[in-house]
């Protein structure tokens, strides 16, 4: 217990326990005008201090006390980023989560550019804004999208985490991308599975044939939509070893009532 207390306290120390994490989560990034190499703004205290209070208020599995400094400095990262990204619009902080992707999203996802221009002139944005490459053009779209963040508040004791550090056992890897369906369906609510927009670089397969044991973190983070009514973001996060790298593997929306949003998230 005392190990919880003082890391679920940790205030002024929460930056910097995340922030020896920054290497292994990619987030030395540098913006040149050669390439394109992020280095998202640091977290701001308030950001941290909410991630630990939903660790404090909300459920963790194994406890605090069970967790490496760096998986506990993972989560709060984590945690911290999304609030950020959804709560308060922040495009850094979205990036910030997929850091090691963003250099060869571009290439990847070409093929839909121009769906995601289409888009983007339905919200009227200037087609000298819509002039760039994936990340360029996604974040047009995300401020116009949302021109107020899509997330009310979070619920900080509506918090659950769940590291899964022994690996899938005897499941195959179907029968795991299967179980993120039972997460995302623990609350009974209309729902929607997300289509990654800036997918992992490399296959979950390729990760788990180099892993001795694949580990993963199930989030479940509570939330009040604009317009009043309770939500759920549900994700999981896969450690991909040979990159040093925790990365969004799946996300879903679910909504407790028929309204789901006025404006949904973007993951």
């Amino acid at each position: 217990m005392k190990t919880d207390a003082r890391r679920l306290g940790l205030g002024a120390a929460a930056a910097g326990i995340v922030g020896v994490l920054a290497l292994a989560l990619g987030l030395s990034w540098r913006r040149a005008s050669s390439e394109r190499v992020y280095l998202p703004r640091p977290l701001p205290r308030e950001a941290s201090d909410l991630a630990v209070a939903c660790l404090a208020s909300g459920e963790v599995r194994p406890p605090v006390s069970g967790l490496s400094d760096a998986d506990f400095a993972a989560i709060v990262e984590i945690v911290a980023r999304l609030i950020l990204a959804y709560e308060h619009a922040d495009f850094d902080s979205f990036l910030a989560l997929r850091a090691g992707d963003v250099d060869s999203v571009g290439k990847r996802r070409a093929g839909d550019l121009e769906s995601l221009r289409a888009l983007g002139r339905e919200l009227r944005i200037p087609e000298e804004k819509l002039d760039g490459d994936w990340v360029g053009v996604l974040a047009s779209f995300w401020d116009a999208y949302y021109q107020r963040s899509p997330v009310a508040r979070f619920l900080p004791e509506e918090t659950r985490v769940v590291f899964q550090l022994d690996g899938i056992g005897g499941w195959s890897l179907e029968s795991w991308e299967a179980s993120f369906a039972a997460l995302r369906d623990r609350v009974p609510g209309p729902w929607i599975q997300h289509d990654l927009v800036v997918p992992h670089r490399r296959a979950v397969e390729r990760i788990a044939d180099d892993e001795d044991c694949l580990r993963w973190i199930d989030l479940d983070l509570g939330f009040e939509t604009r317009a009043g009514t309770r939500a759920r973001l549900v994700a999981r996060f896969v450690r991909d070893g040979a990159v040093q790298e925790w990365y969004l593997h799946a996300a879903a929306s679910v909504y407790t009532a028929g309204d789901r949003s006025e404006r949904h998230l973007i993951l």
